[in-house]
């Protein structure tokens, strides 16, 4: 665990999540007016900020927001000098299950967190 750790604790790290299909940043926008909300976007600021100049053009009225950005921690056992590191062996099952399904549950909460922005915006 090098400098990137937000917190280090005796037995925990909270670090970045830097895994595949991490996105560095997802971003989103909330009219604090009529409350309606962006959709949410990984990595990119550009169209919150167009979201919210078209709501404003619309809504003249309505032009206070709340600016949301999101990133993915992970806390990880911190490894101690004397220790091996806690990889599963390569040949198996939870090493296979750690290749195959770890970047696919980073993917699957980025999609929720994403869904999550157009489940809750008001109609």
């Amino acid at each position: 665990m090098s400098g990137d750790a937000i917190i280090r604790s005796a037995d925990w790290v909270l670090t970045d999540e830097h895994g595949a299909g991490a996105p560095e940043g997802i971003f989103g926008v909330e009219c604090l007016t009529c409350e309606a909300r962006s959709p949410l976007f990984d990595n990119d600021q550009q169209p919150v900020a167009v979201w919210a100049i078209h709501h404003v053009q619309e809504q003249p009225e309505h032009d206070l927001f709340l600016a949301r950005a999101e990133k993915h921690w992970r806390a990880v056992r911190r490894r101690h000098e004397d220790e091996d590191p806690p990889h599963p062996p390569a040949g198996t099952a939870a090493g296979f299950l750690d290749r195959a399904f770890g970047p696919t549950f980073v993917g699957l909460m980025c999609l929720i967190t994403a869904l999550s922005g157009y489940l809750m915006a008001p109609n």
